[in-house]
């Protein structure tokens, strides 16, 4: 498991994670509104599927079928074969990971007149990530709301959803540990609770 130590620094690092389909982007979106830096750590992770030596690891990993005609990582094809697999799906965090906190912590050097940042990802327990982080803001939504969420984000059926969801939430109980909790249901206000969050920290 990839475990990271906390370094000081007088600027926050504030971790944001949930389950798939809860509405992270839309809660970091509103924060960038309040001035505040947000890392996007599955972005940053699918730019590392370009370098040559990730390639290899993951082609070793998975074999050819998850590369396109080009060479290329297929993201889809790759996703669809590690969410039906809770292994599998440890392996490529396993990979990525450490080299995506490499890359936040020199990312936030740009930033380190903040007060704080924002580090989104999915799987900040399952990975071990939680030591990285000052704060640690859940957000939610129904189970309902969740899937359906997915089918639409991700053009899935709802089997799949299903399956992707139940192999993150066994490894995630990010809600009980979280400094903080933002209900995404469409019916608590956004932006009051993350304004409230925003103030307290």
């Amino acid at each position: 498991m990839c475990i990271f130590v906390k370094k000081f620094c007088s600027m926050l690092k504030i971790g944001i994670t949930g389950n798939i389909g809860s509405g992270k982007t839309t809660v970091c979106r509103i924060f960038e509104c309040l001035k505040v830096p947000v890392y996007y750590s599955d972005t940053k992770a699918k730019q590392f599927y370009h370098n040559v030596e990730v390639r290899q690891e993951i082609k070793n990993m998975f074999g050819q079928s998850v590369f396109d005609a080009q060479a290329n990582v297929d993201t889809k094809k790759l996703a669809n074969l590690v969410f039906q697999d809770e292994n599998q799906l440890k392996k490529l965090n396993n990979l990525i990971h450490p080299l995506v906190v490499s890359d936040f912590q020199k990312w936030c050097e740009k930033y380190k007149n903040q007060n704080f940042v924002l580090f989104e990802s999915a799987i900040i327990y399952q990975c071990g990530l939680e030591n990285l982080f000052d704060k640690i803001i859940f957000v939610d939504a129904p189970a309902e709301t969740l899937l359906q969420r997915s089918v639409q984000r991700d053009k899935i059926d709802l089997a799949t959803a299903k399956q992707r969801l139940q192999n993150q939430q066994s490894n995630n109980n990010g809600r009980s540990l979280a400094d903080f909790v933002i209900c995404n249901d469409g019916e608590h206000s956004l932006i009051q609770t993350i304004t409230r969050i925003y103030n307290a920290v």
